[in-house]
């Protein structure tokens, strides 16, 4: 009885240390290559959200890249100056762009997400050959988001 006692608690010590760990979600784990992440246009220029992970120094930068109604690829990081101290992110249900914290939504295909307070943070990106292209310096910026 005792050993199944010892199970059950590991368990849930181990259950609890996961849920309450402070890491933000990991999503797809992208590199960069010469200080800059490419993500081909092709596999994210479809309407959807697409959410991705840069790792430094430890810590996962999270962000994702969204087509909005007006065709325009954006990348924004997975967090908002408001939640993202819980490092719950948003989440893609429908149509929408859901926070995982205070539950606001976004509407994806709305061409611009302003006027509201929890609003995800823009990330500087640009396109050219065929990729969405950002800067390791410009990701990296948001670190202490995360």
């Amino acid at each position: 009885m005792q050993k199944y006692r010892f199970i059950a608690l590991s368990l849930v010590v181990l259950i609890l240390s996961a849920a309450c760990s402070n890491l933000p979600k990991e999503h797809k784990v992208i590199t960069a290559k010469e200080e800059v992440i490419s993500i081909p246009v092709s596999e994210v220029k479809d309407g959807k959200v697409h959410f991705f992970t840069y790792k430094k120094s430890g810590k996962r930068i999270n962000f994702f890249i969204r087509t909005d109604g007006a065709g325009k690829l954006s990348a924004f990081f997975d967090a908002c100056y408001i939640c993202y101290k819980k490092k719950k992110g948003y989440r893609e249900e429908g149509a929408d762009l859901i926070c995982n914290e205070c539950k606001l939504k976004f509407r994806i295909a709305d061409e611009v997400w302003e006027n509201k307070d929890c609003s995800p943070i823009l990330l500087k990106s640009k396109t050219g050959d065929g990729n969405l292209i950002i800067k390791t310096e410009d990701i990296e910026k948001g670190i202490k988001l995360f």
